[in-house]
């Protein structure tokens, strides 16, 4: 799987793992995470699943979830994610998610399936349908979501359906909806940061 990795020149443990939307590469997300903070070492990932032409990190079914593509590639980047903290010297405990329609739902999916130590995640125009495993535990953990008003493939009922989910396995989540469609805006941006300063 294709990754970039820009260290932070301040010698910050903190770090930022990002996981592109559908059809996106590992440098879409660097402008968000520069916002959210600038000083933080940046793991970037690209998705290994080829749906229809476009590369995500893992593959639909209709308006849901391939679930055999979603659990296998899952368990590819836990891996993977163990194998780059060790090559680059990070501290996954000192780790958030920042993901982006379909990298929003594979890290919801790693919240929910793999006992990655990261302290969080902000998900950004989530609509995880995928299974809830009685043993995920995330208690402790912060989440931001985000949703759009507006926002049709990845609506804001699901974000807070999400939530939902998030909350009764013991994280501690807040909602940010804005009046926009799926695409990113300026005000998540901002509402990232905001929320990221509390959090780390």
């Amino acid at each position: 799987m294709e990754h970039l990795f820009i260290k932070a020149k301040n010698g910050k443990q903190n770090t930022l793992i990002l996981f592109h939307g559908s059809g996106g590469r590992e440098t879409d997300l660097l402008e968000v995470a520069t916002m959210v903070d600038g000083s933080a070492n940046i793991l970037a990932l690209r998705g290994d699943a080829d749906d229809d032409g476009q590369v995500r990190f893992f593959k639909r079914q209709g308006r849901g979830h391939d679930m055999e593509s979603l659990n296998a590639e899952g368990e590819k980047i836990a891996g993977l994610l163990e194998h780059l903290a060790h090559e680059y010297g990070l501290d996954l405990e000192k780790a958030i998610y920042i993901g982006y329609s379909n990298g929003a739902n594979m890290a919801a999916h790693l919240l929910f399936n793999h006992r990655i130590p990261v302290t969080g995640a902000m998900l950004m125009h989530p609509s995880y349908k995928g299974e809830v495993p009685e043993k995920a535990e995330l208690l402790g953990k912060k989440i931001l979501l985000t949703a759009g008003a507006r926002d049709m493939v990845a609506t804001a009922g699901e974000a807070y359906q999400l939530k939902q989910k998030l909350e009764l396995k013991g994280a501690s989540v807040d909602v940010k909806l804005t009046d926009g469609g799926h695409e990113i805006v300026s005000e998540e941006l901002m509402e990232g940061h905001v929320w990221y300063l509390k959090v780390k």
